[in-house]
Parts: structure tokens; sequence; C-alpha cells
């Protein structure tokens, strides 16, 4: 054996897709909440006058960012938008939002990225 060999051990085979989906599910909900803030964000901008290019642009990315995953995830997780809905709506509730604004800006990001997903596949 030569002296500077080592043993690699490959990782355990993952069983199902229940292995992973709470992994998954927890980044659906994190991406979900934080597109939901930077939207309050920038409505917050916008009653002030003036909605910053940087905040408009963050807001963007996010939806384009859940899309991406979305798209990726879809074969596995059908059920994409209930898992979106469900754990965005806790973390933001989580965040000290109440039920109802939680679920306003829930809805308000589902539906943009449904219909960047729609422009997308134009």
């Amino acid at each position: 054996m030569h002296p500077f060999a080592t043993t690699i051990t490959a990782p355990a085979p993952i069983s199902s897709k229940a292995d992973i989906a709470p992994a998954f599910e927890g980044r659906i909900g994190a991406l979900v909440a934080t597109a939901g803030i930077a939207i309050a964000e920038a409505l917050d901008e916008q009653q002030l006058g003036a909605l910053s290019p940087r905040t408009k642009t963050r807001s963007g990315d996010l939806i384009c960012e859940l899309v991406r995953l979305r798209q990726f995830l879809i074969a596995d997780f059908p059920d994409f938008d209930r898992v979106a809905r469900e754990h965005g709506v806790a973390m933001l509730r989580q965040a000290g939002a109440s039920p109802a604004t939680a679920d306003v800006l829930v809805d308000e990001v589902l539906d943009l990225m449904h219909k960047v997903a729609r422009i997308a596949l134009n």
C-alpha cells in the first residue's frame, strides 16, 4: 500500500425521495419567504416614493431563482406549490408576520412565479 494512500468511503446511497425531501422543502420555504419579504420591502419603498433598483433587482432575482428551482424539482415534487405555500407561510410566521400577511405575501410570490414561468415557456 502506498504511504500516502487514503481510503475514501462513498456516501450511503439515498434510499428514497423521503430522505432528501425535508432539505428541499426547507430550501423552497426559505426562498418563498425571502421573496415575500423582498416584495414587502419593495412595496414599502414604493409607498415612500421611490423603488430602488437594488430592491427591484433582488425581488426579480429571487422570483427567477424560485422558477428555476420549481422547474428542476417538479418531477420529484409535483406538489411544489403546496410545499412552497406551506413552508413559505411557516417561515414568514417564524419571522413575525401575521397569518394574513404571510398568506398574502406567499400568494403574490407564487402568482409572480407562475407568470414568469409562463413567459419563460413562450
